[in-house]
């Protein structure tokens, strides 16, 4: 995509994540033992960190935004296109 991001279902197993990013040129840094079993869904809920996570963070530091249906049926979106960074240049 145009804007370098990716959507996921929660349910979404987190190889097929990686496997998507990966056709799409772009890169999902997450790396667990269980990536051909876990969810995306569960990642962002555990904010798992895996063994990438000195160099790329934790799960809510490669997450944009989360469009979540609440108890009673309404839709809460809280999607972002793009996390203000003014920390310089990214090397």
């Amino acid at each position: 995509p145009l804007d370098f991001t990716l959507q996921a279902d929660a349910g979404a197993v987190l190889q097929d994540v990686k496997d998507a990013a990966e056709a799409s040129d772009m890169t999902f840094p997450l790396a667990l033992g269980a990536q051909g079993s876990c969810t995306i869904g569960g990642n962002v809920a555990t904010n798992a960190g895996g063994i990438n996570v000195l160099r790329y963070g934790m799960t809510r530091d490669l997450v944009l935004g989360l469009e979540t249906v609440l108890p009673d049926g309404t839709l809460s979106n809280g999607m972002n296109g793009l996390r203000k960074d003014n920390r310089g240049y990214s090397l």
